[in-house]
C-alpha cells in the first residue's frame, strides 16, 4: 500500500473510533480541521481587535485550495450551501426559453433534478428524464439515441450515489461539446478521492462539489467551477454586498454598486466568510493537497481491488461496474435482508450505509488494508 498515505494521515484521524467505510456518506475532517476550528471558535467568543482583511479575505484560502485541487485558477471558483444551489444559480443564471430542454438522469441525487423541476414549473425550460443503462456505464451513443434534440443543458453526476457507477466523462463530455450543450457535472461522490483529468476538465462547464464528503469539510457548503467560456453565458442574479466591487473596503460599503468581485466570486453565496465552516474546510483542502488526489486516487483503488478480489460471499451481488471503477462499491444482499449485514456491521463497529436497498461500502486515505480484511472477515461469513 501507498507509504504516502500512511504516514501524512496515521495521526490525522485519531479520533475516529469506528472501522469507517462511509465517506459517501459523510467524510470525517482531519484532525487539524478541528484545531483550526477551535482557534477560530476562540475568536467567536471574543472577536476583540479582528482586523477587517483578516475575516474578509478568509474564503479566498479553500477557494485557491480547491482551484488547486481541480488544477484551474481561483477565478473559476465560487462559493456556495450545496449542490442544489450551484444549479439553482447556473439555471437561473442561463438564458433559456420555455421550448428549451434541460435533460437530467432519472434517480440522480434530488439536487440534480429538483432545481430544473422547478425551472420547468415556472415555465424557463422543459426537463427530460433520462434512465441511465441498468447494467452498463452511458456511452455517448446511448446519449444520442436517447437525449432530446433540443436539449441545452445535460446534467449528470460523475459518480452515483446509489450505484458507485463512474461516468466516462470524456465520451459524454465530446459528444455534448460537439452538440453545443452546456455540460454540468456533480463531483460530490469522486473528487477528493478521485482526480478529475485535464481533459475531462476541458469537456465540462460547470462543477459542483459539495464539501462534507470526500472533501473531508464541513456540511453546509459546497464548492462552484464554471469555465471562463461558460461563465458568459451565465448572469448573476443574486445582488449580496460580499460579492461587491466595494466590499474589500470597508470604508466604501455605502458606495452601492452591482460590479462585482471578478471571475466566478460574483457567484458566491451571502456571508462567503463563515468562520467556522471555513477554517473547518481550509484544512482539510490543505490535507488533500499535501498527499497529492493522484496517491489518494491510486491507494483508495488499491483498497477497492482488494476487497473485490478477495469477496467471497456469495450473498452479495456487486451491482457497480467494475470498468472505470470509483471508491464505492454497491452490492445487492441476495441471501438475507441488507438491514440484517448491517446491524451485524454494526454490532463489529463497521460504519457503512444502505441506499436503495444496497449495501454502499465508500474506500478513502484514512481506511487501511487491516481494516479491509476486517471488513471482508465479517462480510464473507455473512
Amino acid at each position: 500500500m501507498n507509504e504516502v498515505i500512511s504516514e501524512k494521515v496515521r495521526d490525522e484521524f485519531g479520533e475516529l473510533k469506528s472501522h469507517y467505510f462511509n465517506a459517501a456518506y459523510f467524510g470525517p475532517s482531519p484532525l487539524r480541521s478541528k484545531r483550526q476550528v477551535e482557534d477560530t471558535l476562540a475568536k467567536e467568543v471574543n472577536p476583540s481587535f479582528i482586523p477587517y482583511d483578516e475575516w474578509y479575505q478568509k474564503p479566498e484560502i479553500s477557494r485557491k485550495h480547491f482551484a488547486n485541487l481541480l488544477g484551474v485558477t481561483a477565478d473559476e471558483v465560487f462559493h456556495s450551501c450545496s449542490v442544489s444551489d450551484v444549479n439553482n444559480t447556473l439555471i437561473q443564471g442561463l438564458n433559456l426559453n420555455a421550448n428549451d430542454v434541460v435533460t437530467v438522469i432519472n434517480k440522480d441525487y434530488p439536487s440534480n433534478v429538483l432545481p430544473f423541476l422547478l425551472a420547468e414549473e415556472k415555465n424557463r425550460n422543459k426537463l427530460q428524464l433520462l434512465d441511465l443503462p441498468l447494467e452498463d456505464l452511458p456511452t455517448s451513443k446511448w446519449l444520442d439515441d436517447h437525449i432530446d434534440p433540443n436539449t441545452k443543458v445535460f446534467c449528470i453526476s460523475w459518480v452515483t450515489f446509489d450505484t458507485g457507477k463512474r461516468i466516462d466523462l470524456t465520451d459524454l463530455g465530446k459528444y455534448l461539446k460537439e452538440k453545443n450543450i452546456f455540460f454540468i457535472v456533480d463531483c460530490t461522490q469522486g473528487l477528493g478521492g478521485l482526480k478529475l483529468k485535464h481533459q475531462e476538465l476541458e469537456l465540462i462547464d460547470a462543477i459542483s462539489c459539495a464539501s462534507y464528503k470526500w472533501l473531508l469539510g464541513p456540511y453546509g457548503h459546497a464548492f462552484g467551477y464554471i469555465s471562463k467560456n461558460a461563465k458568459r453565458e451565465v448572469t448573476h442574479n443574486n445582488g449580496n454586498w460580499i460579492t461587491s466591487a466595494n466590499s474589500t473596503n470597508v470604508q466604501s460599503l455605502l458606495e452601492y454598486t452591482t460590479k462585482t468581485l471578478p471571475g466566478a466570486r460574483k457567484f458566491d453565496r451571502g456571508q462567503t466568510a463563515n468562520l467556522l465552516a471555513t477554517s473547518c474546510l481550509e484544512k482539510s483542502l490543505e490535507l488533500l493537497l499535501e498527499v497529492g488526489l493522484d496517491n489518494i486516487e491510486s491507494y483508495n483503488q488499491e483498497l477497492v481491488r482488494y476487497f473485490i478480489e478477495n469477496l467471497s460471499s456469495k450473498n452479495l451481488k456487486l451491482i457497480t461496474p467494475t470498468q472505470n471503477p470509483s471508491n464505492i462499491l454497491c452490492f445487492k444482499v441476495t441471501g438475507g435482508e441488507a438491514s440484517d449485514l448491517e446491524k451485524k456491521l454494526t454490532s463489529n463497529n463497521i460504519d457503512v450505509s444502505i441506499r436503495e436497498g444496497s449495501l454502499r461500502l465508500s474506500f478513502h486515505l484514512y481506511n487501511s488494508k487491516a481494516q479491509v480484511e476486517f471488513l471482508l472477515n465479517i462480510i464473507n461469513s455473512f
